[in-house]
Parts: C-alpha cells; sequence; structure tokens
C-alpha cells in the first residue's frame, strides 16, 4: 500500500513540474496582436492572418554574387601578387547595405569598405593576395557583413596553387659599383613553366627618383623545344629582358626591385614579378667625413649630445672640376627632423676640386630626439641638390641621438 501511495505521489509530482514548466514558458510570449497575454484561439487568427500580410507586403533587399563567390585561381608563382573583382548584385526590392568585416591575413580588400546597393545596382569588391611560400595548397578569405535578412555574412573564398611558375636567370643581379655618369643595362631571362604563354608587359619601379632612371625592354617570347636546356627540363617557354639604368642615379647604395607585369590568359587579372637589383652608385661627389662616414650605407654618424647643449657636425663634399668644371650651385634641398638645421659654407677652389664645408646643428635647449638607426625608418636625413646632370640629388642618412639633461 505504502508503494502504491509513493507511485501516485511520483506521477503527481511529475504531472505538476510539466505544467509548471509549460506555464513558464509560454506565459510571457507575446501573441501575433501584440498582447502580453496568453495566446487566444480567438485573438491567434486575426492575429497571424495580419501579421502575414504585414510580411508580403514587406521589401528586402537581396546579394547575389555575379561571378561566383568561390575563385579558384590555378596556379601562381611564389612572390607574386594577384588580385580579383567580385561583383555584388541587389536582386532584392529593397536598398541593401553591405561593409568589410575581416579577411585572412594573406588576403587583403582594396579601396571597398561598404557600399549601399539599391535593386539592380552593382558593385565590385576587389581582393588582393601575395604567394609567399611554396604551398600545394592555398586558401583565403573575406567575410563580408550585409542587413539583408538570413544574409548577415558572405564568405568570398580564393583558393589555387603557389609553385615555381616561373625562374629568373640570374636569380638578382649584383652590379657593384655603378658611375652615375653612364648608362648601364642589365640583361637576364624569365623561363615559365607554364603552358600559357608569358605575355610580359611593362616594368616599372615604385621609388619615384629611380623610376625616372629605369627604363624596361622584353623581346618576344620563345618556345622552348624538348631537351633544349637539360636543366630546366620542365620549362615551356622564356623571354629575353633588358633593363636600362640611365645617367644620374642618385648616390650611396642601390636596391631596386623591378615590378614586371604579365597578364594572364583567359581573364583580366594581372600579376607582378619582382626582379631584384642591387649595387651602388658612385658619383663625382666625395663626401669627406672620415671614420663617421660608412660610404658603403651612405650614412653620417652625428653622435649624441645632452639636450642643453646641442650638436654640431661639419663634413665636407668634394667635386672635380674635372668632372664638372663650372658652379655646381650646390644647396639645402631637405632636413629631417625639423629641429636639425644644415648650411653650406663658402667653397675652396683648387685647379682639381671644389670643397664644399656643410655644417649640421641642433640649438642648445632643442626637444630631445633619438634616430638611432635601429629601423629603415629610425634615420635622420639631409639631400643636398645640384645643377649637375650626373647628380642632381644627394641624399644621406644620419645617425645621432639629442638625450634629456
Amino acid at each position: 500500500m505504502r508503494s502504491l501511495l509513493l507511485l501516485i505521489s511520483c506521477i503527481g509530482l511529475g504531472f505538476g513540474l510539466a505544467k509548471f514548466d509549460h506555464d513558464r514558458r509560454f506565459s510571457g510570449v507575446k501573441n501575433l496582436m501584440g498582447s502580453a497575454k496568453g495566446v487566444t484561439t480567438e485573438s491567434g487568427s486575426a492575429g497571424v492572418q495580419s501579421e502575414v500580410q504585414k510580411l508580403n507586403a514587406q521589401k528586402f533587399g537581396r546579394i547575389t554574387v555575379v561571378n561566383g563567390a568561390e575563385l579558384d585561381f590555378g596556379m601562381m608563382m611564389k612572390g607574386t601578387k594577384r588580385s580579383h573583382k567580385f561583383v555584388f548584385k541587389n536582386v532584392g526590392e529593397a536598398d541593401a547595405k553591405i561593409w568589410f568585416k575581416a579577411s585572412t591575413c594573406k588576403c587583403t580588400v582594396g579601396k571597398f569598405t561598404e557600399a549601399t546597393l539599391k535593386p539592380g545596382e552593382e558593385t565590385d569588391v576587389e581582393l588582393e593576395w601575395k604567394a609567399e611560400s611554396v604551398l600545394d595548397d592555398f586558401s583565403q578569405t573575406a567575410t563580408i557583413g550585409s542587413d539583408c535578412p538570413s544574409q548577415e555574412e558572405l564568405k568570398l573564398v580564393i583558393r589555387g596553387r603557389i609553385g615555381q611558375a616561373y625562374v629568373f636567370d640570374p636569380p638578382a643581379h649584383s652590379v657593384g659599383d655603378l658611375l652615375s655618369s653612364q648608362q648601364n643595362e642589365i640583361k637576364f631571362r624569365i623561363y615559365s613553366f607554364q603552358s600559357v604563354p608569358l605575355k610580359i608587359g611593362g616594368g616599372q619601379v615604385k621609388d619615384s627618383i629611380l623610376s625616372k632612371k629605369v627604363r624596361f625592354e622584353a623581346e618576344e617570347e620563345v618556345v622552348i623545344e624538348p631537351g633544349q636546356f637539360p636543366d630546366l627540363a620542365d620549362a615551356r617557354r622564356y623571354t629575353d629582358c633588358k633593363m636600362t639604368l640611365l645617367p644620374g642615379l642618385p648616390a650611396g647604395p642601390l636596391n631596386l626591385d623591378l615590378q614586371i607585369s604579365r597578364r594572364n590568359e583567359g581573364g583580366p587579372d594581372e600579376e607582378f614579378l619582382s626582379y631584384n637589383v642591387r649595387g651602388r652608385v658612385v658619383t663625382p661627389v666625395r663626401v669627406i667625413a672620415g671614420d663617421d662616414y660608412n660610404e658603403t650605407r651612405n650614412i653620417l654618424t652625428i653622435g649624441t649630445a645632452k639636450s642643453s647643449q646641442g650638436i654640431k657636425k661639419s663634413f665636407m663634399l668634394s667635386i672635380r672640376t674635372d668632372d664638372f668644371p663650372g658652379d655646381p650651385n650646390i644647396r639645402i634641398a631637405k632636413v629631417i627632423p625639423d629641429q636639425l638645421k644644415a648650411s653650406i659654407g663658402t667653397p675652396k677652389i683648387s685647379s682639381t676640386q671644389r670643397i664644399y664645408p656643410i655644417l649640421l646643428e641642433i640649438p642648445p635647449g632643442s626637444d630631445p630626439v633619438e634616430f638611432d638607426g635601429t629601423f629603415s625608418k629610425d634615420f635622420g636625413k639631409i639631400v643636398i641638390e645640384t645643377d649637375m646632370e650626373t647628380s642632381p640629388t644627394i641624399p644621406m642618412y644620419l645617425k645621432f641621438r639629442l638625450t634629456e639633461d
């Protein structure tokens, strides 16, 4: 009898708990008419019909990626860059807003940040990526946000393979010392391991000064016969190239990357092959500063001093009269930082050369400043201009530190 009573009690307790949970779940749910009370049969039917009518009448934007949200670029060469434009179109009946949210580290979005598309409008979202290592499989993504229902995020995917699609011969060029007064030619060859044509375009250097002094030419590509180059058995074709360095390169170390464009077969995308040239440009101008001047790196060490003392450093520029018999009109074009002042004294002229004294000075009481040369941006700089065609500018990097008292 006791067992029977216990069983009935458990059943009653279970039913009570189930009813309590049901009431708790639905007691706060609003019906479709907006009432905070429970949903009733009388109000529910009319509310559902009204809400359905509202939903049917409401218009939304909807985004589609016209050319597909995924791109398989096939194979690209290590060290090259690619880009692709994904076309976003609003196929809905109301405005649609899209914006950039995130991307993987090797994939960046071009100029796109956000856009509002009216029905039927399109916009481009351009992805850019660089192949920095040889990989069997390469995959990167970008996420675009949207205010369209059920399209809070749209994923763009690029994938392919990274390999040695091209080889330079020689791989890079070390030219040693170059006379700025002379024209220099650098020849190299590009081998392609792809079956499609190379389609080499132009070549350019990003540096605004060097770009005016560099010319690039590429000959017609040649299809390689089987066995023609045993060391490059898989190469399919090659192109001979020539880079011309015109007179007037600035003095100092030379380290330029020539960006060579090629147009991909069957598409608008363009990639760039980078060819490196290193050396040192020697001009008729000679810096005289003893051990404080590193000629190889073109760095002048000024030293360290306290702010209350300031800094003074003098050096000289020597110009041979055989290289420029007239007045070269030496002048200061730029000094970094602003508190560093530069002045040119009266030259000493002999039968063989002109020697110009130059004084660099930071006045006492100036704010502390540090250009210790740890990184490339951590240097001061002075740029001297001349009327000499072979040496129109003479840049020098400065290393110094002004400390607190």
